[in-house]
């Protein structure tokens, strides 16, 4: 059984797309021209990728590593030699990690391909090529690559690669969902930027269809967790309430329960168990902004602290114009307003100091 009104409001959006799309050219924002993909699905036993150029859909069965012949302007960051056609994507039980020298965090990139590129190259994650420069560090994103902006495509394969690149330096990305990962894996388009409305007429289906059990970027995200430890910090999109605390659920238990009982299953039976519907709802991981709201108090933070055994957590979700850090970086706030897609900032943890990262490659010590 699938979520009705979610179902029906993506297949409305679908519909209400002017029927004259699908046979001619598409432009994102009216000037420029519109390209997206690749999107990889299996049926009847074949990798077929699929994306969309001016000229309309294009489709080819891919073998890993073999060069696909797409067009200009589909993504560049897209690699098939980082493709694993039969790989499993089972959810790594591993959630906490020690001994980590260098961290970097970054939240809320909302398809601002360019300048996540740009801040990663300012402090020496990535080189100039795009590709892994960090060594044993770990890189963890915070959630939400995805809506609002028009390079989420690219974003995810960005990803997808840097990840393989940092395991063979016995590095680590950390990708852990948000809520608009969650969002866009349920169905629910609010916020997708236009360009992805004429993905899915010509693709002639929804826009969590794109993301689906039968999909390589589906099945890799939904082995991603939503909350990880490393070196006493924990790291989780929104936060941690109270109120979820109360339940006593592991950082494991919170990922296999979204995992396997709330993405892809209908709404209605995630709101009827009361532990799904409180992870689910506003004051669950992906969702909750309580930390930055008046009369929150160094009481409450110590008392969530205590509760999970970490030191500090790190947050995102609740954007501000910098970094923002509470009760001496007890909590740290990561959401820099990158979505608006003119400046942003990194967390570096070096030696259990904090530090803004601008994008100008200045750090700035946080206390």
């Amino acid at each position: 059984m699938e979520n009705t009104f979610l179902r029906a409001w993506s297949l409305w959006a679908i519909l209400w797309l002017p029927l004259s799309l699908m046979g001619q050219s598409a432009h994102s924002n009216g000037d420029a021209a519109y390209y997206d993909g690749p999107y990889i699905f299996f049926e009847d036993g074949q990798a077929i990728a699929r994306w969309i150029t001016p000229e309309g859909l294009r489709e080819k069965a891919i073998t890993a590593g073999q060069p696909l012949e797409a067009d200009e302007g589909v993504s560049t960051s897209f690699d098939p030699s980082y493709l694993d056609l039969q790989a499993s994507f089972e959810p790594s039980p591993q959630v906490v990690f020690n001994g980590v020298e260098h961290i970097v965090a970054v939240s809320d990139i909302h398809g601002q391909y360019d300048l996540l590129l740009s801040l990663l190259r300012a402090h020496q994650v990535i080189d100039e090529t795009n590709n892994w420069a960090f060594g044993e560090g770990h890189l963890v994103i915070l959630g939400d690559i995805f809506d609002r902006g028009d390079e989420v495509t690219n974003l995810l394969w960005f990803v997808h690669k840097l990840e393989q690149q940092a395991e063979k330096a016995n590095g680590k990305v950390h990708y852990l969902l948000g809520n608009h990962e969650v969002m866009a894996l349920q169905g629910d388009l609010r916020y997708i930027h236009k360009k992805y409305r004429y993905t899915m007429a010509y693709m002639g289906m929804s826009y969590d269809q794109l993301f689906g059990e039968n999909t390589y970027l589906g099945r890799w995200l939904r082995s991603k967790p939503v909350a990880i430890s490393i070196n006493r910090t924990a790291f989780v999109h929104a936060g941690f309430s109270e109120a979820l605390l109360r339940k006593k659920l592991t950082f494991g238990e919170m990922n296999k329960a979204f995992q396997q009982e709330i993405i892809g299953h209908p709404e209605d039976s995630i709101l009827a168990d009361p532990i799904l519907n409180l992870l689910y709802s506003d004051i669950g991981p992906i969702w909750y902004r309580g930390y930055f709201e008046d009369g929150f108090t160094l009481w409450q933070a110590k008392n969530i602290l205590n509760n999970i055994r970490k030191r500090h957590v790190v947050v995102g979700h609740t954007s501000f114009s910098e970094i923002v850090s509470l009760f001496r970086n007890r909590i740290i706030g990561i959401d820099s307003s990158i979505k608006n897609g003119k400046n942003g900032e990194l967390l570096l943890i070096h030696k259990k100091k904090f530090y803004r990262g601008t994008l100008n490659g200045e750090t700035i010590r946080l206390k």
